[in-house]
């Protein structure tokens, strides 16, 4: 007898958890996936034009090591948009550095 109450209560606290969890899993799958085919297609319109230059040019930028610049380019991009959705996910406000003249919590008055 008590065994079922015990069961209709975890399925009534635990199933709309997982539907929770689940949830937010397939939105992180979506927009990881989502970044990746946009940056990647990016890139390769990005190294398509540099194929579209002359050989001189060509020649130019491999010495320049362009196509490592891009990539570099590309994966601070990417590691920008990570840290942002970290800073977001961890609910992590930054303090507010200036406060208004007058406040009498110590600031400096500007």
């Amino acid at each position: 007898m008590h065994f079922m109450f015990i069961a209709q209560l975890l399925i009534i606290i635990v199933g709309p958890l997982v539907k929770m969890v689940l949830r937010m899993l397939g939105w992180g799958f979506i927009t990881y996936y989502g970044f990746n085919v946009i940056m990647q297609e990016a890139q390769d319109y990005l190294f398509g034009k540099m194929g579209d230059v002359g050989p001189v040019i060509q020649g130019i930028l491999g010495l320049a090591k362009f196509d490592v610049v891009v990539n570099i380019y590309f994966a601070a991009i990417s590691t920008r948009f990570i840290l942002a959705g970290i800073d977001k996910a961890a609910d992590i406000r930054r303090a507010q550095v200036w406060r208004k003249p007058g406040n009498t919590s110590g600031s400096i008055e500007a």
